[in-house]
C-alpha cells in the first residue's frame, strides 16, 4: 500500500504523457500478488487514488496543450468529470475512458468556448489513450458532443430525458450518476449532478420506470445456486464478472440513491447514506457491503490475469472463491427483487 502512496507521489510530478505511461504500467506491477480479499477495501481507495492522480496530470498536461493551441476560448470555469467504476471509485487496473466536461462561460461566448472545449476533449482523450485507458467501445468520452456540454445545456438536456424517459434516456441517466469531478471547477459536476438525482427524486414515474430497467439482466444463477455460464463460443463454460451480480448491485444502489435524493459520488459513500437513511434493512447493507469487496476482488484480481476482458473460467477458481462468488451473486440477486417491489409501490 506505501508503494502505490509514493507512486502517487510521483505521478504528481509527472511532466509528459511517456511518463505517466509508464506510471499505469508500474500500477499494474505493483498490484500482482497484492490482491488478497482481505486487503481489497483499503486497497480499493488507494487504486482510485492513483488512477485520479494520472488522469488528473493528464488533463493538465492537455490543457496546457489547448492554451497553447490558441483555439477558440478557454471558458471562465470548465470541469473534467469521469463516469464508469473510475467515476465510482472502483476502478480496476486497465478500465476505459468513461468521461466528460462541463464548463460555464458568458452566453456570448458560449460558441468560442465549444471549439475550445472540443479541441480539449480531442487531446485528453489521446493523451488517456496512450497511457493504457482504452477508447470507450459505447462513446462515452468527453470527445461527444453529449457528455461535454455548458451547464446550461446539460441541465436542458436532463430535463429533457426525464421528461421522456425513453430506454435510452434512462440508460444516459444511469451513467450520468456516476459523474465525479476529476480536473478543474469540481463545483460545476457538483451542480449538475444535484439537478440531476434532484429531478429523478421528485419523478415518481421515471423512477419507477428505472426500477424496472435495473432488474435487468438477471444474475446468472439457476434455482439450485448454480451458475448459469456462457454455453457457446470462445468464452464457453466462464462468468463475465461485471455482469455476474457486480453491476446489478451498483445500479440497484443508484435506483435507492434516486429514492432517497442522495447525490454521493461514490458506491460506497452511497450504500453508506442509503444505510443511514434506512432505505436498507441493517442487515441486508452489511452483506451488501460484503458483496461489493467481494466482486472488486475478483475483478482486480482477475484483470490482472486476463487481460481484463472480465471473463473467468470458473474451473479456475478454488472452492473458497466459488462459494465467495456465489453468496455475492445471491446478495444482488435480493437486491434486485427488492428494487422490483419498490418500483411496483
Amino acid at each position: 500500500m506505501r508503494l502505490l502512496k509514493d507512486l502517487i507521489k510521483q505521478i504528481n510530478q509527472a511532466k509528459t504523457v511517456e511518463e505517466l505511461g509508464r506510471f499505469h504500467q508500474e500500477l499494474a506491477y505493483q498490484l500482482r500478488g497484492v490482491t488478497e480479499r482481505e486487503r481489497i477495501p483499503s486497497l480499493s481507495y488507494v487504486l482510485s487514488d492513483v488512477h485520479d492522480a494520472i488522469m488528473k496530470q493528464a488533463i493538465a498536461l492537455a490543457e496546457k496543450a489547448a492554451r497553447r493551441a490558441s483555439v477558440g476560448r478557454p471558458p471562465a470555469r470548465w470541469c473534467w468529470y469521469a463516469m464508469g467504476s473510475i467515476g465510482r471509485g472502483e476502478p480496476t487496473v486497465w478500465t476505459d475512458q468513461d468521461h466528460g466536461i462541463l464548463f460555464e462561460c458568458a452566453a456570448e461566448a458560449e460558441e468560442e468556448c465549444y471549439i475550445f472545449i472540443r479541441y480539449l476533449a480531442e487531446i485528453g482523450t489521446k493523451y488517456l489513450y496512450e497511457m493504457g485507458y482504452p477508447y470507450c467501445t459505447g462513446n462515452v468520452m468527453a470527445t461527444n458532443r453529449r457528455w461535454s456540454q455548458s451547464l446550461r445545456h446539460w441541465q436542458e438536456q436532463i430535463a429533457t430525458y426525464i421528461d421522456h424517459h425513453f430506454p435510452d434516456d434512462i440508460r444516459f441517466l444511469l451513467i450520468a450518476m456516476d459523474m465525479r469531478p476529476i480536473y478543474g471547477a469540481s463545483e460545476l459536476v457538483v451542480e449538475g449532478k444535484r439537478f440531476l438525482i434532484d429531478r429523478i427524486h421528485h419523478h415518481s414515474l421515471l423512477l419507477k420506470r428505472i426500477g424496472e430497467h435495473v432488474i435487468f439482466p438477471r444474475v446468472p444463477l439457476g434455482w439450485f445456486g448454480n451458475f448459469q455460464l456462457e454455453r457457446w463460443g470462445p468464452y464457453s463454460g466462464c462468468l463475465h464478472l461485471k455482469y455476474s451480480g457486480y453491476v446489478q448491485l451498483v445500479n440497484a444502489l443508484k435506483f435507492l440513491a434516486c429514492q432517497g435524493n442522495i447525490a454521493a459520488m461514490r458506491t460506497r459513500e452511497r450504500l453508506e447514506e442509503i444505510s443511514a437513511q434506512l432505505l436498507l434493512p441493517v442487515e441486508l447493507v452489511e452483506a451488501v457491503r460484503e458483496a461489493f469487496f467481494t466482486y472488486a476482488y475478483f475483478r482486480l484480481k482477475y484483470s490482472l490475469a486476463i487481460d481484463n476482458n472480465e471473463y473467468v473460467s470458473v474451473r479456475i477458481l478454488n472452492r473458497n472463491e466459488r462459494i465467495q462468488l456465489k453468496q455475492a451473486m445471491k446478495i444482488s440477486r435480493r437486491l434486485q427483487r427488492l428494487v422490483m417491489r419498490r418500483a411496483g409501490d
